[in-house]
């Protein structure tokens, strides 16, 4: 005799689950941060350089950022976000927070010598994303004397996104028509369970109060950057740099109720690079050194009640105390003067970001924030750049300026996007 079951809370549960196969919008750190180029370095190489005098030196970055459907985990293995955020609603997933299903299996290995209870599977709900950005960064430089330079830019960016939820595989309708039609108690399990899984997680995140998913395409500014850049060594083949970066928060930070954001702004910071360049012929090495340091805030955020729940509601927003971790980073180039005018440049770079901590005065899981905010990068740089600066002392260019590109990659990581970076630079001088 079938065992009588209770299906009440069969749907609940799906909707549940679907939480887990939301796409959870991340920051990531653009490589925006304002630099003052020189006549005689490839774009991968940091230079130690600073403006003459009273020269002013207007520019801007254009660039593309690709490859952010994929993702380092805290294992450091390289994966897609469809695959971070898919859910397989097999027996074993739907029996983890609903022991009753089991109650369903035992039901359905009576019928035949299949155990077709085994074999239920509800299909995978899948987020197929496709980010990329795009940006532009004017940035002016002086030279305020001989020694230090100063300059101020700040990114514009334009944030597109193609963002499907869909619902493939299962085999639901194979195992009712093995079943048959002969109980209706399973009936009604059946129908409850023969749902839209994208449009039951579509169905939550209307109801738990954030803004639905689908494709973006919207233009936002980036954090304003000052810089500072003080050549306290020069020698005919050596010199050492200070630079301080200062961020200021215009840029839009992360929004509790938009799950698809960049989240990549908003932050005050102070970074300080310690820059060295050694000169041998037509080859210059370069090594850096610095920390970011980013100042507390208060933030907006929904602070999950527990570690289950990944898609916290609404009533569950708090302004809560954040300290973002710093960030640490060391690298290393080399660059070569193939003529006076042209030059390459090769370079690595690895920073290691604390994890950020949060805190609040409603006695909440603030700790649950924290998950996975610590990480790790490591990115390789290849540069070419042309100046006209030579040819134009010699006066045979029209302005003393130059065209650069610059391809970097990330090649490694804990925790953090992987990013490709195609970027030109043009950079005059007066």
């Amino acid at each position: 005799m079938v065992r009588k079951l209770s299906w009440l809370n069969l749907m609940s549960l799906v909707r549940m689950l679907c939480a887990f196969a939301v796409y959870r919008g991340g920051a990531f750190a653009l490589p925006l941060a304002v630099g003052i180029g020189s006549a005689t370095t490839g774009r991968a190489m940091d230079s130690t350089q600073v403006l003459p005098v009273s020269v002013n030196s207007p520019s801007v970055r254009m660039g593309v950022v690709s490859g952010l459907g994929m993702k380092f985990t805290g294992s450091g293995e390289l994966m897609t976000l469809n695959d971070l955020n898919s859910v397989e609603f097999d027996v074993k997933m739907l029996s983890q927070f609903e022991p009753r299903v089991r109650d369903l299996v035992g039901v359905l290995n009576q019928f035949g010598s299949q155990r077709l209870g085994e074999e239920l599977h509800l299909g995978t709900l899948r987020v197929n994303t496709a980010p990329e950005v795009r940006y532009l960064a004017p940035v002016y430089a002086r030279g305020v004397n001989e020694k230090w330079t100063l300059a101020i830019g700040m990114p514009v960016l334009t944030y597109t996104n193609r963002l499907r939820l869909e619902q493939t595989g299962g085999n639901l309708q194979e195992i009712r028509d093995q079943v048959g039609t002969g109980s209706a108690e399973l009936n009604t399990a059946f129908e409850q369970l023969n749902i839209n899984l994208a449009n039951a997680a579509h169905a939550e995140i209307a109801k738990k109060g954030y803004k639905p998913l689908g494709d973006r395409a919207e233009t936002l500014y980036g954090d304003m950057q000052l810089a500072s850049l003080y050549q306290f060594l020069k020698r005919e083949s050596v010199s050492a740099q200070l630079k301080t970066i200062i961020s200021l928060p215009t840029g839009e930070g992360n929004d509790p109720d938009d799950l698809a954001d960049l989240g990549a702004y908003g932050y005050t910071a102070v970074e300080n690079q310690l820059l060295a360049n050694l000169r041998r012929g037509r080859a210059l090495f370069a090594v850096k050194g610095g920390y970011r340091y980013v100042l507390p805030d208060r933030v907006l955020r929904r602070v999950p009640r527990n570690e289950s729940d990944s898609l916290p509601d609404a009533d569950t927003k708090e302004r809560v105390q954040r300290a973002t971790g710093g960030t640490a980073f060391v690298g290393g180039a080399s660059s070569y003067e193939i003529s006076e005018a042209l030059n390459i440049a090769i370079g690595y770079e690895h920073a290691l970001k604390a994890a950020d901590s949060y805190g609040g005065r409603e006695g909440r899981r603030y700790d649950l924030l924290e998950r996975d905010t610590a990480s790790q990068v490591g990115r390789m740089r290849l540069g070419l750049s042309y100046s006209s600066v030579s040819a134009f002392f010699a006066g045979t260019a029209l302005l003393p300026a130059v065209v650069a590109y610059e391809f970097s990659d990330t090649v490694s990581g804990i925790n953090t996007e992987r990013m490709s970076v195609h970027e030109l630079w043009l950079q005059i001088f007066f």
